[in-house]
């Protein structure tokens, strides 16, 4: 799978707040689901623009790794969490310090 690096950090940072949500006890299919205003809280997302936001979800979308509402929520789809498991085969400490490389 090729992404661009937005996707690729916002891929990241999604798949940090989805592990944290599951280790705090939130079921799966509830931790897979984001709200449109997700990014606000995330340093590396934060000071993106609402249109960049939108055009790396519809990359990802396009990707088969979320399914997007019309209010701007997704939903990750099972292709993304395979994904981002073999990439981060240690979970969240591993995709925690990758995405701390991100934050000049």
């Amino acid at each position: 799978m090729q992404l661009t690096k937005d996707a690729d950090k916002l891929c990241c940072s999604v798949y940090k707040s989805y592990l944290s949500q599951r280790k705090e006890g939130v079921s799966k299919a509830n931790a897979k689901h984001f709200l449109c205003d997700f990014y606000n809280g995330i340093p590396v997302l934060s000071s993106w623009s609402d249109d960049d936001i939108d055009e790396t979800l519809d990359e990802l979308k396009r990707a088969g790794f979320i399914k997007k509402y019309v209010d701007g929520g997704f939903l990750l789809q099972d292709s993304f969490i395979i994904y981002m498991e073999n990439r981060f085969k240690n979970g969240l400490a591993e995709v925690t310090d990758f995405i701390t490389k991100f934050i000049p």
